[in-house]
């Protein structure tokens, strides 16, 4: 599987340790460990096809850009105001929720 997105924790002065998401052509989006948790969940659910929620958003306290994915039949498609959208299959939907849920419990 070809990775579409990037999860690097790092060191931050205020909040201990964030993690950042990169997606190709996006601006960088930080995580706390807690909102890290929160949507690790979030798309573990829409991936399972738990709930009917089309869209996951969340406004990162750390982050200069919200998260913002639509729910696709095959995936989710993660948009950004200006920049085409990414498009992540239920493979990497997941792969990006347990690496957002290893950094939320290390």
């Amino acid at each position: 599987m070809s990775q579409l997105f990037e999860l690097v924790a790092s060191k931050h002065p205020s909040f201990v340790v964030l993690a950042t998401l990169r997606l190709p052509g996006h601006p960088l989006r930080r995580f706390t460990k807690e909102e890290a948790a929160i949507l690790s969940r979030a798309l573990d659910s829409v991936a399972q096809g738990d709930r009917g929620e089309q869209q996951i958003y969340m406004s990162p306290i750390a982050s200069d850009h919200d998260f913002d994915a639509r729910v696709a039949q095959s995936g989710i498609i993660v948009s950004s105001e200006g920049q085409a959208d990414v498009e992540l299959d239920w493979s990497e939907t997941r792969a990006m929720a347990e690496q957002l849920r290893s950094f939320a419990s290390g």
